[in-house]
């Protein structure tokens, strides 16, 4: 399984959040989430988020809370990273339009290249997570927000990356 470990500091993300019950997250034929992607297009909800953004730095994040056993909805938002260069007007306008602000802390993710021509590749890659790489490399999941990339210019072939928060577990 190819993957790599990067760390990455506080971000911020402007993001359409939608709740979603529990029971869809093991369910890989569900198409709630996809169906969201859809949606959110159709109602011209993700371009807008994208042209505060410069070429180049366009790339959308489907970010997801954690799954809990003490609740029974997770959150997943479709955003994009805020960064110095965000136009900080409109990103306030989007605000008082029913986006959200959505941040993560300081974390080191295991970062998974899926391959594919739709989300299934995503489903694949989060089986392998869970049966090949958690009970060989020493890592656990945490419960913080893990996320995929769909890069704007992305390489050939590449649905997402996968990115997965997680740490070390002490010996």
């Amino acid at each position: 399984m190819d993957y790599r470990i990067e760390h990455k500091e506080r971000q911020k993300f402007l993001a359409f959040v939608r709740t979603f019950p529990n029971e869809i997250s093991s369910d890989y034929i569900n198409h709630s989430i996809p169906d969201f992607w859809t949606e959110c297009s159709e109602r011209n909800l993700i371009a807008p988020m994208q042209a505060i953004l410069r070429e180049g730095k366009r790339d959308l994040y489907g970010l997801c809370s954690s799954l809990k056993d003490s609740k029974t909805h997770f959150n997943y938002g479709i955003g994009i990273l805020i960064d110095e260069d965000t136009d900080q007007t409109e990103l306030t306008r989007m605000i008082k339009n029913g986006y959200s602000i959505w941040e993560t802390e300081p974390m080191d993710y295991a970062v998974f290249k899926c391959f594919g021509s739709d989300s299934n590749c995503l489903g694949e890659t989060w089986s392998k997570f869970f049966n090949e790489f958690i009970p060989q490399t020493g890592y656990m999941h945490t419960d913080d927000t893990d996320y995929e990339i769909y890069f704007e210019n992305g390489e050939k072939g590449l649905f997402c990356e996968l990115w997965v928060p997680l740490r070390r577990i002490k010996q």
